[in-house]
């Protein structure tokens, strides 16, 4: 029955009422065991067994609980079938082998055959025995080649195997994986021998420890091995055998260039850790970190520094299980949640207060004199120790005050105090070089310095700067030391001179240019040109290897080495992993649930077209914009996944509450379960639901997402497996509300589903993953993962091996760093990754956002045997290209040249289901008729026909007349370069231009009339060196690796809207035919109006650099950084995060972390080329895009919409003064202060008040009305104006492409 007195979508009394009553007032107890417990609910049997339809479910009986699950879901999608599909499209290259390492262009059988893989099949064709050994081939799974050329490089795959084995006195004591790999001993390293349950090496941690060893020494020295075998007890001293030649010769061979330090990058679950504590053992027992000064020997503790407490107790723990007496006797540790267990006998805890005035019983840590120094290892969060070690001191000058400024220092370097080795884990927290963890670690003496990350390009390839200039600051030193040594260098004055580099040996100094970061600065930073800006892909392949050869160790589970030096005995490391299938499930929404999207999303991205034409605008570079493009990508991602979540948290926001992660906390502390979400989803004429099928079928309306995972969950995971066990399922999500939506109704359907979240302390995200990793009935069955919790330490693999990618992250490396949870050693599943699509939504625009971000970092993989691969590939998606010509839709683009949705009315009147697609799903059309289906809603909001204006004159015409010739039409062209051509177009063609058409254009362009008529266009390794060719080839790579049809090319997030009302398709037109921009110029814009604004005192930014500026100029810019003090606004943002953590104690390891990091992630290169950046391991953000993205934080604010802003008395203001004022009403009219600015009036918005005296201590009666609780208040009184302020001093363009809530 409807309810008579239910509202619609606005503000009222009614719902702020169910609010309070429903989602803010603490609930009885209903879950038992993670699912809903309906005892609770009813007060008899019978009362029960009505609400259920008769089906049985108990608590405590997981098999029936999973039954009544299992109709539920069956019943509540049948009304979706047929009209919503899931079509799986995974493994595109099923059953296709390429062949490797050939060093020749000969095709491979496939390749002749040409035949097409079938997208319909599911994934697991690899070949159970491993790659195929052809003598100096290696003929790999498609799929595994894929693997080993993303998360692998050819540059750097290390020293052959048997070199390294011999060195390191490595013998075979067993065999390891599905592929029998070598397991390997020392009695150089005596507990780690593979016997009785320990650990042994694996082929690619033996060479990586040789590797960093030729990094850090350049010549290795002979090792010595300190055993019973070789004591003499009458000498009372070790006896070592004369090395032979053939070993002294081995061993210069492995020599490298003398670096001081590398980067460790093998893929994840590779066994990192255990290469590191192996290596620190070795250095310490064989006395190779001891430095000599004034010809003593000098003894220098090691450090490492790790991402969070959980991660230092797996250190600690694994340097007590494998670490030696001899090289590592003490370790010391110091923070939050580290405490001494009752085994670990080598292990010391100092407090804060101890940490800052070390005990006289560990003073000899810090005599350099002492021995036994050199054998301590000191192990931290680096965020503590960034915090403890790391201050801000102001520096004066006497004759001009002006000039005064703010210089970072190093406790531990003011007093002295070095050490040997620093290791940082996750390195990609360093990754931004004006933060306080970069400078915590950059002002640091210390003789070599390892970074561990599988990521080293987290977000975009500039990532690599913040980590070469931590690695070049003591070869720097070195070479300018050595006779020569710096003239050397300063011989390289161009890109195109590390060519000399391949002529020379490979320890030669001259090779440590490479790492020069005033090269890898020219190099990857980007370049202007007519507004645009891109990396060269082309540039990357030619230059970066050089620097990848000299820093970068990254292998991945199916690279391949080689025993010997020859190369001609290849070792692959398939099998150490389980084998991993990705899929991609294209969704088809029904027709109604398509209108309503179209309709809501259009609404959006006219918004999202008008904020960026005020922010393209020269007069409103100052100004404040009213909505954060931030908001709108976070809206549009959504509203993508569920328009019902979307709707909620629309009303929500309307009654004084919000869909944020402070209002999701809320509802968790009320304990409240879906019933209490569902009067909220109920439209004014819905009946209320009476059984639990009416709330399934109500949670699943207008859901795409949820109803393929409760569609996978039916199919794949209520079942138990082989052994009787249950299955278990991993979600990863980026946006709180909707994972919290999904935890909500999964445990209304009794399946034991939990979020790990933000809001959960340490001990309670370690306990929630043991659970998880349990088998018992009563254990976690499905895990939301957010992205914005830390990744590291929680290994999820004991019983997982199902992961639905339910939400896009904002970067590839991101979201593969989620997946990888349940991809370790010790899987002993395989793993099957699922990564729902919506067709024609928003997420066609963020896959092409993740793709463009990788392609400049890919491009250095182009080299040697994986440019067959390439070729390889070319040719064998190349029927693709085929179809395209043999189309009825590509020969008329062919004929007509036509790019613009001004098709012929017979077209438009088809039904969309008729109308032709191309392989994302998209219409090659927008401009459709009006769906006549009964059920679909009206496209107006007032629920009437909409009549369209005079119809704009046809831009078919016009279209056809810019291209004259077919080379003009279908000449090769990168992404990049179809943007800018995009831009260019008149005004009539860009209002009404098709994109699908645009990208079907673009794969016609790999075929052409003549190759067309010889039988189709055969490839060769010569073609990779067009730009576009290569692009191709790297996108189908990606392709593979993902799973995925064809990927979109798109300028803006736009899709088809051939439902949407004419009226409103006109104003988007109009909108879209005046932009000379697209989402991609954003950053370029932002730039070149930073630039016109700097300062004097922001010296330190590189952008303030001419194209043309030398290396030394870039140098100086560099080298004037390290201690220099950020600008004004990370100033800001460093007080902001200093205030929330003074005033609100955040639960976990992100604490300061998250936040900073995600606004580094976004606004980094908006303050230099480094910034504030302290993220928990998952940073969301986008810097290409710049806006501040605290929502990816897992606890973000609510929108400030409007901003009244005094900018003369902030440029006075100390940041420690900053406390901005929440003011909640609406504005009548504009400030009269020329130097306020008002962007919006409108009811009900947030209002922040920056024009009073910026007095920490002010209490106005706006306060007082303020209804924000607590934490709420504290962020959005200190993050949310940050990020409007910093866009009105300095950032005049505040945007991101940001996964969550801002």
């Amino acid at each position: 029955m409807a309810s008579p007195t239910r509202p619609s979508l606005c503000q009222s009394d009614v719902w702020e009422g169910l609010i309070q009553q429903k989602l803010l007032t603490d609930q009885e107890q209903r879950l038992l065991h993670g699912r809903f417990d309906p005892y609770n609910l009813f007060s008899n049997i019978r009362e029960l067994e009505k609400f259920y339809s008769g089906k049985t479910v108990r608590p405590h009986r997981i098999d029936d609980n999973h039954l009544f699950a299992k109709w539920a879901i069956e019943e509540a999608l049948r009304e979706y079938s047929p009209s919503t599909s899931f079509n799986v499209t995974g493994d595109v290259m099923q059953g296709k082998f390429l062949t490797v390492g050939s060093g020749n262009q000969a095709l491979p059988k496939e390749l002749v055959e040409a035949v097409r893989a079938d997208a319909q099949q599911d994934i697991d064709a690899e070949d159970p025995t491993g790659p195929k050994d052809t003598g100096c081939e290696i003929v790999q799974e498609a799929g595994a080649v894929a693997e080993e050329f993303i998360a692998a490089s050819p540059n750097c795959m290390g020293p052959p195997i048997q070199a390294c084995a011999e060195y390191l006195h490595m013998e075979k004591c067993g065999k390891y994986g599905r592929n029998n790999l070598t397991v390997w001993k020392s009695p150089l390293f005596p507990r780690v021998d593979g016997q009785e349950g320990r650990k042994g090496f694996l082929d690619n941690q033996l060479t990586a420890i040789v590797w960093i060893l030729s990094r850090f020494l350049g010549r290795l020295p002979q090792l010595r091995v300190k055993s019973q075998d070789t004591w003499n007890p009458k000498k009372q001293c070790y006896i070592h055998a004369e090395e032979t030649p053939e070993e002294k010769a081995n061993r210069e061979k492995l020599r490298g260039p003398k670096y001081f330090g590398g980067i460790l990058a093998d893929s994840m679950g590779l066994g990192k850790t255990l290469t590191t504590i192996a290596l620190l053992d070795l250095l310490s027992s064989q006395k190779l970190n001891v430095t000599v000064e004034d010809g003593k020997p000098k003894y220098y503790p090691m450090l490492i520094l790790v991402p969070n407490a959980t991660v230092a107790t797996q250190w600690i723990d694994e340097i007590e299980q494998i670490g030696s007496h001899r090289g590592l006797k003490e370790i010391i540790v110091s923070g939050s949640g580290l405490e001494k267990t009752a085994y670990q006998e080598r292990v010391r805890v100092l407090t804060s207060k101890e940490f800052n005035n070390w005990p006289d019983s560990l003073k000899y840590v810090w005599d350099n004199n002492n021995r036994y120094a050199a054998s301590v290892v000191v192990v931290m969060s680096i965020d503590t120790w960034s915090q403890r070690t790391c201050v801000e001191v102001k520096t004066e000058d006497e004759h001009d005050k002006e000039k005064s400024d703010t210089e970072w220092k190093s406790t531990f370097t003011e007093k002295g105090r070095k050490f040997s080795v620093v290791v940082v884990d996750e390195a990609y927290k360093v990754r931004h070089a004006a933060t306080r963890l970069w400078k915590s670690v950059a002002l640091l003496k210390r003789q070599f310095t390892l970074l561990v990350t599988a990521t080293p390009c987290m977000n975009v390839l500039s990532d690599l700067l913040g980590l070469a200039r931590i690695l070049w600051q003591t070869p720097e030193k070195y070479l300018k030391e050595q006779p020569d040594g710096w003239s050397k260098i300063e011989t390289f004055t161009r890109l195109e001179d590390l060519k000399i580099l391949d002529t020379l040996p490979l320890w030669d100094d001259s090779q440590l240019v490479a790492g020069r970061p005033a090269v890898l600065t020219k190099l990857i930073q980007k370049t202007t040109w007519k507004g645009s800006r891109a990396i060269s892909i082309e540039q990357t392949r030619k230059y970066l290897k050089y620097f990848e050869a000299l820093a970068i160790l990254r292998r991945a589970p199916s690279s391949t080495l080689y025993a010997d030096w020859e190369r001609t005995d290849p070792v692959s490391l398939e099998g150490l992993l389980p084998n991993v299938g990705n899929l991609t499930v294209d969704i088809q929404a029904d027709d109604a649930l398509q209108r309503l999207y179209q309709d809501i999303h259009i609404d959006i991205f006219t918004e999202y077209m008008e904020t960026l034409k005020q922010c393209w605008s020269k007069k409103n570079m100052g100004n404040v914009v009213t909505r954060p493009i931030t908001s709108l990508l976070r809206q549009f991602q959504i509203v993508a996944a569920s328009v019902d979540i979307f709707r909620l948290e629309k009303l929500f926001a309307l009654n004084g509450f919000g869909g944020t992660a402070p209002e999701v906390e809320k509802m968790r502390k009320s304990r409240i379960s879906f019933m209490h979400i569902a009067p909220f989803l109920l439209e004014p004429n819905d009946p209320e639901p009476t059984v639990a099928l009416d709330y399934v079928k109500l949670a699943v309306r207008k859901s795409p997402i949820l109803r393929y995972i409760l569609h996978h969950i039916k199919e794949n995971t209520l079942n138990r497996n082989s052994k009787g066990k249950i299955t278990k399922l991993l979600i990863t999500e980026a946006s709180p509300i909707i994972a919290y939506y999904y935890e909500l109704v999964l445990q209304f359907l009794l399946i034991h589903c939990r979020t790990l979240h933000a809001g959960l302390s340490a001990e309670e995200r370690r306990d929630l993953v043991a659970n998880f990793n349990e088998d018992t009935d009563n254990s976690c069955h499905v895990l939301i993962q957010m992205y914005t919790v830390g990744f590291a330490g929680s290994n999820l693999h004991r019983n997982c091996s199902q992961v639905i990618v339910a939400s896009q992250a904002h970067s590839l490396a991101v979201q593969w760093q989620a997946v990888h949870r349940v991809i370790r050693v010790g899987q002993e599943s395989d793993v099957k990754v699922y990564r729902p699509k919506v067709n024609n939504s928003y997420h066609s625009f963020r896959e092409s956002r993740q793709i463009e971000k990788i392609l400049p970092e890919l491009g250095t993989r182009a080299q040697g045997p994986l440019n067959d691969v390439l070729v390889q590939l070319l040719n064998l998606f190349q029927y693709e290209v085929n179809e395209a010509w043999n189309s009825t839709e590509g020969q008329q683009l062919l004929a007509d040249h036509n790019l613009t949705t001004d098709d012929t009315t017979e077209r438009d009147e088809e039904p969309p289901h008729k109308r032709a697609k191309l392989d994302d799903g998209s219409s090659t059309s927008r401009r459709g008729g009006q769906d006549s289906s009964q059920d679909a809603e009206p496209s107006s909001k007032n629920g009437t026909e909409s009549t369209s204006k005079e119809p704009r004159p046809s831009a078919k015409p016009i279209c056809a007349r810019l291209f004259r010739h077919e080379y003009e039409f279908l000449g090769l062209k990168t992404r990049d370069q179809y943007y800018r051509e995009f831009k260019g177009f008149p005004e009539e063609v860009k209002s009404t231009f098709s994109h699908s058409k645009n990208n079907l254009r673009r794969l016609l362009s790999y075929g052409c009339h003549m190759h067309e008529a010889a039988g189709g266009r055969l490839w060769t390794v010569k073609d990779l060196d067009t730009p576009a060719v290569l692009e191709r080839a790297m996108e189908l790579m990606l392709r593979v690796r993902l799973g995925a049809k064809p990927l979109s090319m798109l300028p803006y997030p736009q899709i088809d809207f051939p439902l949407v009302a004419p009226e409103k398709r006109e104003r988007l037109e109009d909108l879209l035919g005046g932009a000379t921009f697209t989402a991609q110029d954003i950053e370029a814009a932002h730039e070149r109006a930073t630039r016109s604004k700097r300062s004097k005192k922001d010296r330190n930014d590189l952008r303030e650099l001419d194209e043309d500026a030398n290396f030394d100029e870039i140098e100086y810019k560099l080298n004037s950084a390290v201690k220099g003090g950020l600008t004004q606004a990370a100033k800001i943002h460093n007080q902001a995060v200093q205030n929330i953590n003074q005033q609100v104690k955040l639960e976990g390891d992100e604490s300061e972390e998250d936040l900073a990091n995600i606004f580094m992630d976004v606004w980094g290169d908006s303050f230099s080329s480094d910034s504030e950046d302290n993220d928990g391991g998952d940073a969301e953000g986008d810097v290409d895009m710049l806006g501040t993205s605290l929502s990816n934080q897992d606890a973000p604010a609510p929108e400030v919409d409007v901003l009244f802003f005094n900018k003369a008395k902030f440029d006075k203001a100390e940041p420690s003064t900053f406390q901005p004022r929440i003011k909640e009403e609406s504005l009548a009219k504009d400030p009269k202060d020329d130097n306020q600015v008002n962007v919006a009036n409108r009811q009900g918005r947030h209002v922040v008040d920056l024009t009073g005296d910026l007095d920490p201590n002010a209490n106005g009666p706006n306060q007082a009305r303020n209804p924000i609780n607590p934490i709420r208040k504290i962020i959005s009184t200190v993050i949310n104006p940050i990020r409007k302020m910093i866009s009105t001093v300095d950032d005049p363009i505040l945007i991101g492409d940001s996964d969550d809530d801002s």
